[in-house]
């Protein structure tokens, strides 16, 4: 049987994946979450409290549900009660977060002690790949590889450090985003894009900001994705002393921008917003820590 639990809180972080060159590799925690309150009940509940990122259909439910599955068999005599912050299809890691925190629970409500390194192994392997799922786990930006051989490097950022995220008023999924990407590519488009991968870890390891411009680019899959995300290829050009670096988070529709803490980031959000408007797409501005926790109570 197992034991009774006291009633407990658990929260993840919203992720931005990929911040160009590091497809499927490298991902940073963002300052919004997720968060859900769990007390014993007589039978297994969850339930969203309302809210504008409160989910409209079962998805979000039914990942916490899988990820609670994957730890344990059978679902518990408990009552879980979620507010979502995370905009939903949007790039920014909600899925990652809803399978993150589903472990998370399942393993304290169990009694299971399961180490961060292990709950990111199976994040990962239920997300199909690391880049949301480590950073959720561990807060940070987190470098990653899968495959033939899981491995990653946890990346404190420092509080310079700040992200501004424009989310366009439509959905992409990410399957339906992956699948624009073709099959092959050129050699000088791997080239170009392994550099800046490589210039990419090492300038977000060493604070190196004035690289991150050109360490944000890539010729692997933004180029195939902005086209199909209206607004997004004159957001991936914008220019500003106070823009460190652009691109598209995640599979998409969102763009975030890394700047420095206290500069100007509401005309740097106009102009960002400006180029979805132009191409007749509403969109908002979030403002936002990055790094920080991963999981936590």
């Amino acid at each position: 049987m197992p034991q009774p639990f006291e009633g407990f809180s658990v929260s993840v972080p919203a992720t931005s994946a990929n911040l160009g060159p590091g497809f499927d590799a490298v991902g940073i925690a963002l300052g919004l979450r997720i968060r859900a309150r769990i007390e014993p009940a007589r039978a297994f509940e969850l339930r969203f409290e309302p809210g504008p990122q409160a989910p409209t259909r079962a998805g979000l439910g039914e990942a916490i549900v899988r990820a609670m599955e994957r730890v344990a068999p059978g679902l518990p005599r408990a009552r879980i009660v979620v507010e979502n912050r995370i905009p939903l299809g949007k790039g920014l890691g909600s899925s990652a977060a809803a399978a993150v925190l589903g472990i998370a629970i399942s393993a304290r409500v169990r009694g299971i002690a399961l180490p961060k390194a292990a709950a990111a192994r199976l994040a990962s392997e239920i997300e199909g790949h690391p880049d949301n799922a480590l950073p959720a786990v561990f807060g940070g930006a987190v470098i990653a590889s899968s495959h033939e051989r899981f491995g990653y490097v946890r990346v404190p950022l420092n509080r310079e450090l700040r992200a501004l995220v424009v989310v366009p008023a439509f959905d992409l999924a990410t399957d339906a985003s992956r699948a624009l990407l073709p099959e092959s590519y050129d050699r000088a488009d791997v080239v170009f894009t392994a550099q800046r991968a490589a210039l990419l870890g090492a300038a977000l390891a060493s604070g190196s900001w004035n690289e991150l411009r050109a360490a944000m680019c890539d010729r692997i899959h933004q180029p195939f994705r902005a086209p199909h995300i209206p607004g997004m290829e004159a957001a991936l050009e914008q220019r500003s002393r106070y823009l460190l670096g652009v691109a598209i988070s995640g599979a998409g529709p969102s763009v975030i921008a890394l700047m420095r803490a206290g500069s100007p980031w509401r005309d740097a959000a106009e102009k960002l917003r400006g180029c979805f408007s132009r191409a007749g797409v509403a969109s908002e501005a979030l403002h936002l820590a990055i790094g920080g926790r991963g999981v936590a109570a």
